[in-house]
């Protein structure tokens, strides 16, 4: 067994040894990329190789929207989504190397004013703790607060309001919205905002010319790819292009530090090699130091694990042990992109992926693994195909709740639902009212003004920024409704909001 192992490791640097076996890999890794677009039904991707230091393909497939002819190529801007998460890690790092905190350093001494509904967490919150997803949130809580209309502050707010549904550091449970934490510790240890030290301390030295930040940033980039969203029907799969309010700008911004960067698929490849490097840019030059490189790469909390391969989880990147290779990598989605970054260590490789789909991950971690078979000299395994019929075959999961309040089916008259209901800050009020014969509902911290329609009984939904949000109505046994409660998509409960009487 380890003689079948060390010749493994070995056969990359035989493998390529001879540029005609480079140009055979580049060669089938480009043909398979193109089957990979077709299958999934995607508009366009763009793709970054880099070995041992090399671009060994940077190439864009397909087109920027579905429909029309410009082709995304290796400049084309996409948004990288929960990748950035990985540059938000490296920023406190940077903070550490500096002298200016501590991993180790309490939240609460740090940041006096900020108050959790779990006093023990409070307490104990760490700056390691905030981004390894273990403060016992659900999976996602708070993630389509912003959707509403509502800034980062509020957002903040509303989060530390949930009490923890699992025991602090038990367990990873994604969740995007501790990373404002981090966010409010880096402007507080550097007095420069996530931004500004990001084009400061990233972007410049790194070189990566297209990256930008937020929903702003995206729309001023020369070079864009769409968003779109995929649908299955009856196993035919087709992507449709958002448009206005549905592409989730507002929320991007607001999601900041958690997955707001924009890139092309070059500059992220420059990102993923600049850590395969260890914190050396391109010119040589250190920007953080080896050893908290190594602690950002350290496995902290089991993500999954079966027989073939155990994962972990870091600050801001996966750890694949398989009987491979070590593989360290960030996923992201947004509302109509996806991506993903790669280094490989062993096989002194960087991989990018960016595509503008909302297209499940089983697509570019199909590219991932066939690079990587095809770098080893293994035979071919059709990744695609099986991580395709995988996701058609899949179970649709419900929520877990939508209202405290039963349904009814019984439907309130229109004019019975029109007032002015309050909730406490951060909430704000909100009000009913009808225009036009038909329904409108005006609420969160921006004031947006949604068709509010109904779906069903006591029950209606509106759509805001990208998210569909359903309110159930509280009946009186007259008729009178007394209030509304939000779904707000994970199983979030922050009460009511209450009519004014």
């Amino acid at each position: 067994m380890k003689r079948l192992v060390l010749t493994l490791f070995l056969l990359p640097a035989a493998f390529w040894g001879f540029a005609h076996e480079q140009d055979s890999v580049v060669q089938a890794i480009n043909q398979y990329i193109q089957q990979v677009r077709e299958q999934w039904a995607v508009p366009g991707m763009s793709v970054a190789v880099v070995r041992r230091g090399q671009t060994l393909l940077a190439k864009g497939y397909g087109v920027k929207e579905k429909g029309k002819p410009d082709p995304v190529n290796e400049h084309t801007v996409y948004q990288v989504g929960s990748v950035s998460k990985s540059f938000t890690s490296a920023l406190l790092a940077m903070m550490v190397d500096e002298g200016r905190l501590s991993w180790d350093d309490r939240v609460k001494d740090l940041l006096p004013d900020l108050e959790l509904a779990d006093e023990l967490t409070e307490a104990d919150l760490r700056v390691s703790d905030i981004m390894t997803h273990r403060m016992g949130y659900t999976s996602q809580a708070a993630t389509y607060v912003p959707n509403l209309g509502y800034g980062r502050e509020a957002t903040l707010k509303m989060l530390c309001l949930l009490e923890p549904e699992y025991g602090f550091r038990e367990g990873k449970h994604y969740n995007n919205m501790t990373f404002l934490i981090a966010e409010k510790i880096l402007e507080k240890v550097s007095g420069q905002s996530w931004e500004q030290l990001l084009q400061e301390r990233i972007f410049s030295p790194l070189g990566m010319t297209s990256a930008s930040c937020n929903g702003e940033g995206y729309l001023k980039s020369p070079n864009v790819a769409g968003q779109h969203e995929l649908t299955n029907r009856k196993d035919t799969l087709r992507c449709a292009q958002l448009r206005g309010d549905s592409r989730a700008l507002y929320w991007l911004t607001v999601i900041g530090p958690a997955g707001s960067v924009n890139a092309s698929v070059v500059d992220l490849a420059r990102w993923a090699e600049f850590h395969r490097k260890g914190g050396i840019n391109a010119e040589g030059e250190r920007l953080l130091s080896q050893e908290q490189m190594d602690y950002l790469h350290h496995g902290v909390v089991i993500d999954e694990q079966d027989a073939d391969h155990i994962t972990l989880y870091g600050q801001c990147w996966y750890v694949e042990q398989n009987a491979k290779c070590r593989i360290y990598y960030h996923t992201g989605t947004t509302w109509g992109h996806t991506a993903l970054c790669v280094f490989i260590p062993q096989l002194e490789l960087s991989l990018a992926i960016l595509v503008d789909s909302d297209v499940p991950g089983g697509a570019r971690f199909a590219i991932m693994r066939r690079l990587i078979d095809l770098c080893l000299g293994l035979p071919d395994t059709d990744y695609s195909t099986l991580a395709l019929k995988k996701w058609l075959n899949r179970r649709g999961s419900s929520h877990r709740r939508i209202s405290q309040f039963a349904y009814t089916k019984t439907r309130p008259a229109a004019t019975a639902l029109c007032g002015t209901y309050t909730k406490e800050a951060p909430f704000g009020d909100a009000r009913i009212y009808i225009k036009d014969n038909r329904l409108y509902i005006r609420i969160g911290e921006k004031g947006w003004v949604h068709r509010l329609q109904h779906e069903r009984g006591n029950r209606y939904f509106f759509d805001s920024n990208g998210h569909r949000f359903r309110a159930t109505f509280n009946l009186a046994s007259d008729g009178t409704v007394r209030a509304f409660d939000l779904d707000w998509g994970h199983g979030e409960d922050y009460g009511p909001w209450k009519r004014q009487k």
